[in-house]
């Protein structure tokens, strides 16, 4: 059997509600002559013996059953197995449509790049739209596909950081060496986009071909789950992996830049949710990455003023900063309410 043009690799654990549906929307695409990968991450609740009756139903389908050990590490299962010359990745609890990756597909041929990507929209656990959710650019056609990391941390959009909007040709992962990082569960694909995109173009569409699902409980959801402090991570792989490459100095000054906002972010997040005494080690043993940019932060053109100088109080005194900044929103509170 030849091998097919293109692989959707599908990571399993805990959808056996949703995965029939996600499946039966994949195998409808228009363009035929794809593999569809089940990647099961040792998931207890029946979803190993249901990849293996839904392969029984398409000889499309290849199931692949392997220890729990978190996305990244089933997503490297199927990039590792997969036979297409391109690979799309479409979560289990989502929905595409029928045209999306022969559209994908088309527009990658059409315009000699090498990835392409598409719009989304979010659903939530019935179906229903979730307003203002949506994944979408407005700047569309072909483009340098860095850039659609320069529009995340400009707009903070995450366009750019998935893997399940776009079409890859495989070599970009496989001539680049890339893997996803297995000790990540949150950021575990954005966190190597960077590599992914570094001297390709990429081409846009304006159509939505994407459903993305929202579900109450998923870690996306959860008040501060623990392993969001992946994200840190991510950010400071960015901001390491830009300082070595001087003709990307803008990309580096907003790495610093989001280095600093999404840190302080979290820190407040975490006091909120009444999180921060169990993650404090945590957060200290990012604090190091912190404190060794805080001159970066000072010079950044991307930091406000006021910013500036809460980072310089933090680095030193992170919880009575944090303290001095609840009490004055608690204040704010309470004068609006009078």
């Amino acid at each position: 059997m030849p091998n097919p043009t293109i692989s959707i690799i599908t990571t399993v654990y805990d959808a056996k509600d949703y995965l029939p549906r996600t499946v039966r929307s994949v195998l409808a695409q228009t363009f035929r002559d794809i593999e569809l990968l089940l990647v099961e991450d040792g998931s207890p609740n029946g979803c190993g013996a249901l990849c293996d009756e839904l392969a029984q139903t398409d000889p499309r389908i290849r199931v692949f059953h392997k220890e729990n050990g978190g996305p990244a590490s089933a997503l490297n299962v199927g990039l590792d197995n997969a036979r297409g010359d391109y690979v799309g990745f479409v979560d289990s609890d989502d929905l595409v449509e029928p045209d999306m990756f022969e559209r994908l597909y088309d527009a990658i041929r059409a315009n000699g790049v090498r990835l392409a990507a598409c719009n989304a929209d979010a659903v939530d656990e019935n179906g229903a739209p979730v307003p203002g959710a949506g994944v979408k650019t407005t700047q569309t056609g072909v483009r340098d596909a860095m850039a659609l990391l320069m529009d995340t941390f400009q707009t903070g959009g995450f366009y750019g950081l998935l893997c399940w909007n776009k079409l890859f040709d495989i070599r970009l992962f496989r001539d680049k060496g890339v893997h996803f990082d297995e000790s990540m569960f949150f950021g575990d694909d954005a966190s190597e986009l960077h590599r992914v995109y570094d001297g390709e173009n990429v081409v846009c569409l304006p159509d939505i071909l994407y459903h993305y699902r929202r579900r109450g409980g998923q870690m996306t959801e959860a008040v501060f789950p623990p392993r969001k402090l992946d994200d840190l991570t991510m950010y400071w792989n960015w901001l390491c992996w830009f300082r070595q490459r001087p003709e990307r100095a803008e990309y580096y000054q907003w790495a610093v830049a989001w280095y600093w906002k999404v840190f302080y972010l979290f820190w407040c997040q975490a006091g909120e949710a009444g999180e921060l005494p169990a993650l404090k080690e945590q957060f200290l043993a990012h604090k190091k990455h912190l404190d060794s940019i805080l001159p970066q932060i000072l010079r950044c053109p991307h930091v406000p003023g006021a910013e500036k100088a809460r980072a310089v109080l933090f680095c030193a005194a992170p919880t009575l900063t944090y303290r001095l900044a609840r009490a004055r929103g608690q204040a704010k509170k309470k004068e609006e309410r009078s």
